[in-house]
This record gives C-alpha cells, structure tokens and sequence, in this order.
C-alpha cells in the first residue's frame, strides 16, 4: 500500500514537471517570436558618413557632438590618471607617457568630431526650405 501511494506522487510529479516543460517552450518560443519581430519593425538605418540633403543631417550632427563629449570625457579621464601615475610612480614611468598619449588622441579624436558634427550642421542650416509666405 505504501509502493501505490508514492507512485501515484511520482506519476503527479512526472505530470508536474512536464507542465513546467511546456510552460518553459511555451515561454521560448514567445520570446524568440518577440525578437524576431522586433527585429522586422526596427527603423531605417543612417548613414553617418552621408552628406546626402535627405538624410537628417540635425540628428547626425548631435549623434557626432555626443561622440565628441565621450571623447572629451575619456581624455579627461586619463588625464586625471596621467596625474595620479605620476604622483605614484615618478614623471618617467611607462604609465604616465600612456596616459598622457591616450588623453591627447582622445582631445584630437573629440575634435575631429566637432568638426565633422558642424560640417553636418552647416548642411541642415542650409537645406532647410523656408515656409511658405502667404
């Protein structure tokens, strides 16, 4: 009699355990129908490099000036490390010249940036049609 009541509990918990399977692929197969159309309804990418009057030139030069502002960020940030290596390890320590080169390619990168992000605003300003007078 007690082989019959735990095995009624083995069928229960095999029946149990196949449900949560099924929830599991169930959950699965929701996730990836969700990427997949996700995927499917993303919007038309930009051209970053195009000049081209139909492209959003405005949001390619903010995309542009953000990317400098990181750039900035990154050359202060090892600046401020150029500093601290130095105080720890002396002026001539391997660290402190890499720093100090990282920060200056970083200040030109954000300023090769800026140039292209003005070059993209300089075209919006210009492609801009003016309303119509009535």
């Amino acid at each position: 009699m007690i082989d019959m009541s735990s095995r009624r509990y083995e069928v229960r918990k095999s029946r149990g355990d196949q449900v949560i399977a099924l929830i599991r692929r169930g959950l699965l197969l929701c996730f990836l129908a969700l990427a997949g159309i996700s995927g499917c309804a993303s919007p038309a990418s930009i051209e970053m490099d195009s000049y081209d009057p139909s492209h959003n030139q405005t949001e390619i030069a903010n995309y542009y000036h953000n990317q400098a502002v990181a750039m900035r960020e990154k050359a202060d940030a090892q600046a401020t490390a150029a500093v601290r290596y130095e105080a720890l390890f002396g002026p001539e320590a391997d660290l402190v010249s890499g720093a100090k080169s990282l920060a200056h390619y970083y200040e030109q990168t954000a300023q090769e940036l800026e140039r292209v992000a003005q070059a993209h605003e300089a075209l919006a300003r210009n492609t801009r049609t003016p309303a119509a007078v009535r």
